[in-house]
């Protein structure tokens, strides 16, 4: 009896450890990018959480150096812990590695390439590629640095450029003919990355080269920030119409899957 005794005051013990552990973890999750930082009050409103036991999970959490607290404000905010963690965190994320299952299985439904593309400077590289295993396909090469104004996937990472950045692209590169579609003017490549920030994909036909066509949709991270560009290439005389709402609804499901992976 006194086993079975011991027992049940252990797991009692060890269950109001874990609430614990869970309280203060939710207070950690009541800080965000729009919410920085937080005062008692706004912290406690936030929370199922009694006063007392707030004000003593936050002098705990400050002492540990999980949070920090600003006497001038009287308000909390994430401390040295937390960003070290969080550095932590960020360079352990393998985009590729998160990105391949779904880059594989949008290859085996539409049996068309599947890339993922970052922005490189003032220019794109594929970083990963799943192959259509049609004979005559499109496609670039692991590594290879491209134009960022020429199809899809390039719009998509523009998608986030200032207008500081686009003045310097235009400087610097210019919005060279690379097909007989490449948008050539300012004004109209700025309306395909506005209809591309607004629709949340962009769709691209002969701007690249004459025999190419795209479908790319963002993939972001932690900091809310368009991280790579998730990619359907195809030929040109196979693009149809019909199957695009089709393939944007699976490279949007893929895209917000992976995003979420990459601490989005």
């Amino acid at each position: 009896m006194s086993d079975d005794k011991f027992t049940k005051k252990d797991d009692n013990i060890f269950k109001s450890q874990v609430k614990s552990v869970e309280k203060a973890l939710n207070i950690l999750g009541a800080f965000s990018v729009e919410y920085p930082r937080l005062t008692f009050t706004e912290i406690s409103d936030r929370l199922d959480i009694p006063v007392g036991s707030v004000y003593r999970f936050l002098s705990t959490l400050c002492s540990c150096g999980f949070l920090e607290f600003e006497k001038a404000t009287k308000k909390y905010s994430l401390g040295p812990k937390m960003i070290l963690l969080g550095s932590v965190a960020v360079e352990s994320i393998d985009l590729v590695g998160i990105a391949r299952p779904f880059m594989e299985e949008i290859r085996k439904i539409t049996n068309e390439t599947v890339s993922l593309y970052v922005k490189r400077g003032l220019e794109k590289m594929c970083v990963c590629k799943i192959e259509s295993s049609h004979s005559i396909r499109y496609s670039s090469k692991i590594g290879e640095l491209t134009y960022l104004h020429g199809g899809a996937s390039g719009r998509v990472l523009m998608s986030t450029m200032s207008p500081q950045e686009l003045d310097e692209y235009e400087r610097v590169v210019g919005f060279k003919k690379l097909a007989s579609l490449t948008l050539l003017d300012r004004a109209a490549v700025e309306a395909s990355l506005e209809k591309t920030r607004q629709d949340g994909y962009a769709i691209s036909l002969k701007e690249r080269s004459e025999n190419s066509a795209g479908i790319g949709v963002p993939i972001f991270d932690c900091a809310k920030k368009v991280a790579a560009c998730l990619n359907i290439t195809l030929p040109s005389d196979r693009y149809d119409q019909a199957r695009i709402p089709e393939w944007v609804d699976l490279l949007r499901w893929a895209g917000a899957e992976i995003s979420r992976k990459n601490g989005y």
